[in-house]
């Protein structure tokens, strides 16, 4: 953290705000490497991903951007043919977007 300056005859309790905000600054610290990734000891563990997972968010992030009409038919096409058949249609019309 880089030192402020002050005007001369800067005010003292200025300095003490800054003191103990860096005090605090280090107790923190401090305290997230005492108590580690989580607060029960644990390291956090990741969901893994599935493949159904992983082809809804490609799904969702190609239909995201299309206009309203196209979604729409993307969606037709997801529920009558599928979702890769709709991932496909998806990327066939953002290219022509």
């Amino acid at each position: 953290m880089p030192k402020a300056t002050h005007a001369p005859g800067g005010s003292r309790a200025i300095q003490e705000i800054e003191t103990g905000l860096r005090s605090l600054g280090r107790g923190l610290k401090l305290l997230v490497k005492e108590i580690g990734p989580t607060s029960n000891g644990h390291a956090a563990r990741r969901r893994p991903v599935t493949p159904a997972l992983r082809l809804q968010g490609r799904y969702m992030g190609l239909i995201r951007t299309l206009p309203r009409i196209k979604k729409s038919r993307v969606m037709s096409i997801r529920a009558s043919k599928g979702v890769e058949a709709a991932i496909r249609m998806a990327k066939s019309l953002r290219a022509a977007h």
